[in-house]
């Protein structure tokens, strides 16, 4: 069959297509390109539709401009990082093979969830409605506890003002954060009480303290905090993933308590993963300085660099991945050589989950990024594509077979 007419018979089968099946096609047809099992036409055809999807993709309104911005660096990223990978001649045949796999990888695995299916929205929109089995992504989910013990859901409060206390108030904002300011002129009225913010799974929130400090909570997460900072420190616990813009202030550091582990900054950014059930705790450094203490343990970080520890190891990693770091504040999952059960890990606490495992563990070791607001279904079909493992949800357990 000839390349012209070849092209004109898949352009019609693909264009007939609904959005599920054309991408169930193109999943086919990459996965024949990656085992070495596609002709000569089938590759020219897929670098055709990368080209075209690469040269066009900013034409498309139904995308978001931080959508956009995504596939086009997922695509080049995965290009790029396939060729590093491999120690062969650099020849054309060669690159085009790693080119057409790369391609079909992201095409398939990312273009299929934002891009086919976004295209169907107005011509089939009961497609696109989370089906009865599969599970929403989390949100601004979290609660306030009041230092008398009063519990606001602060997903459910109306924007304002939620409550006065020891002459601070404290205000949600339309965009789901939670402000904390002084409501007095007369210091000799702010007395120090203590809240409590936490977020369930599913959930994550922002919160500006009464000192200007900006901090983000990931899901499962929390943090204890005075009202107002009237001692020589101030100091917060937080349990959980916890990101701060810290505000400067020479004269009155500021202390992070995560279990026994102590962060000690003046002004800073920096980021805190201290899940239960993660192996190593982080802290990693954005600008600034801190001092991390541990059980007698110390280190002093500065800007790009992390801290690891449990009870075994306390290690300085000088060239932190800021990125796959800061990715979940960002609204990104990132995958860097990850297993399958840390990447379950995280879906658990963002879906509200169950994970469960049948035979054999998956030893596919996954990498990328992919939104944090898509369904569970799909984030699992971009899995299973890299690793053919089997998903089934029922309820909110998710059970995983190779």
């Amino acid at each position: 069959m000839g390349d012209f007419v070849f092209f004109r018979t898949i352009r019609i089968q693909t264009i007939r297509m609904s959005g599920n099946n054309k991408a169930k096609y193109l999943e086919q047809l990459a996965k024949k390109v990656l085992t070495g099992k596609a002709s000569g036409e089938e590759k020219l055809f897929l670098e055709e539709y990368y080209n075209a999807f690469e040269k066009h993709i900013d034409a498309h309104s139904e995308l978001s401009e931080a959508e956009i911005v995504l596939l086009q660096q997922s695509i080049r990223k995965n290009i790029q990082s396939r060729l590093a990978h491999h120690s062969v001649p650099v020849r054309r045949s060669i690159f085009s093979q790693w080119r057409w796999a790369a391609a079909a990888v992201v095409l398939v695995s990312i273009t299929a969830v934002l891009f086919v299916n976004k295209q169907n929205t107005n011509t089939d929109t009961a497609q696109t409605h989370a089906k009865p089995a599969d599970i929403l992504p989390g949100g601004n989910k979290a609660t306030l506890i009041l230092d008398d013990g009063s519990v606001i859901l602060l997903d459910e409060a109306k924007t304002g003002t939620l409550a006065q206390q020891g002459g601070i108030a404290v205000n949600k904002t339309g965009d789901g954060k939670l402000i904390y300011s002084v409501a007095t002129q007369n210091q000799a009225e702010l007395r120090v009480s203590y809240n409590t913010i936490t977020t369930p799974k599913g959930g994550q929130y922002q919160v500006l303290l009464p000192d200007g400090t900006k901090v983000w909570l990931n899901a499962a997460s929390s943090i204890y905090f005075p009202t107002s900072f009237k001692e020589k420190q101030r100091t917060v616990s937080i349990t959980g993933e916890v990101y701060f813009e810290v505000a400067h202030n020479a004269q009155q550091p500021f202390v992070v308590a995560a279990g026994k582990t102590r962060v000690e900054v003046l002004g800073t950014h920096f980021n805190i993963m201290a899940y239960g059930n993660e192996d190593v705790a982080k802290t990693t450094l954005i600008e600034g300085s801190v001092k991390v203490t541990d059980e007698g343990r110390i280190a002093k970080l500065h800007p790009g660099e992390q801290l690891q520890l449990n009870e075994k190891e306390f290690k300085v990693v000088r060239q932190a991945d800021i990125e796959a770091e800061l990715a979940w504040k960002n609204g990104l999952f990132f995958f860097k050589d990850a297993g399958i059960e840390t990447v379950m890990k995280q879906a658990e606490r963002w879906y509200n989950i169950t994970v469960k495992y049948e035979g054999k563990i998956p030893e596919k070791q996954f990498n990328g990024k992919i939104p944090r607001n898509v369904n569970l279904s799909e984030l699992m079909e971009i899995l299973s594509f890299y690793d053919d493992m089997k998903c089934t949800i029922d309820g909110n357990t998710v059970t995983i077979k190779k």
